[in-house]
């Protein structure tokens, strides 16, 4: 378990590595070919020595959960076993991504203390990913625009308990004005939003969903 610079969370939780999704900018697959030369991240693997690392910290903490994976490759045993954990921390906030929100429903029930949310990079995901929210909300809390590859319609944030922005590293792409669009639509609704240091963007927000 890592003390992490990621800016919305103090740890990350890795009890499973791997994605098959394939992102050309993805970050994790660098990290992961950096120190496990010859390894296919494609593989989703157990690491079941971490499995039971967020019960030596003792101090409430926000954890991001599955930052070397996505959560829609995980089998349901895979997800049991990390659920089982949470459960025994109700101290912690335990903070779920997924570029599928569908995939958290195979799951069943999460506990209170977990903060489910998804990524949209640009219009075409968030169109598919809203038809699938708008359905049955479930336990999902909050989208992260990440990178940000194109502006969306902002007419759904009232779905949403917290918004993230975060840019392409290292060079982001984006507009300027789409971080105001979405600032703007989050205003309108007294939603929380947190802009990442990558986002370039020259008003600070760091804000937090209430837990």
């Amino acid at each position: 378990m890592n003390k992490t610079k990621i800016e919305w969370c103090d740890y990350t939780w890795n009890p499973l590595v791997g994605c098959k999704r394939g992102c050309p900018y993805c970050y994790a697959r660098k990290i992961f070919n950096r120190f496990n030369p010859g390894m296919p991240f494609e593989q989703i693997s157990n690491w079941d020595e971490r499995l039971e690392q967020p019960l030596k910290i003792k101090k409430p903490s926000r954890i991001f959960v599955g930052s070397m994976s996505d959560v829609e490759f995980w089998s349901k045993a895979q997800m049991i076993n990390v659920l089982d954990i949470i459960k025994q921390c109700p101290k912690h906030i335990f903070i779920f991504l997924t570029k599928n929100p569908y995939a958290y429903r195979k799951f069943g029930k999460y506990p209170k203390n977990c903060w489910l949310g998804f990524t949209v990079t640009r219009r075409e995901e968030w169109g598919r990913a809203v038809k699938m929210v708008r359905v049955k909300r479930d336990n999902l809390k909050f989208i992260n625009i990440e990178p940000i590859l194109g502006k969306i319609d902002t007419s759904y944030f009232w779905l949403f308990d917290w918004i993230i922005l975060g840019g392409l590293t290292p060079k982001p792409i984006h507009k300027q004005k789409w971080i105001k669009d979405f600032l703007d639509g989050g205003k309108k609704l007294s939603t929380p939003v947190f802009i990442k240091d990558n986002a370039h963007y020259p008003q600070i927000r760091k804000e937090f969903p209430i837990a």
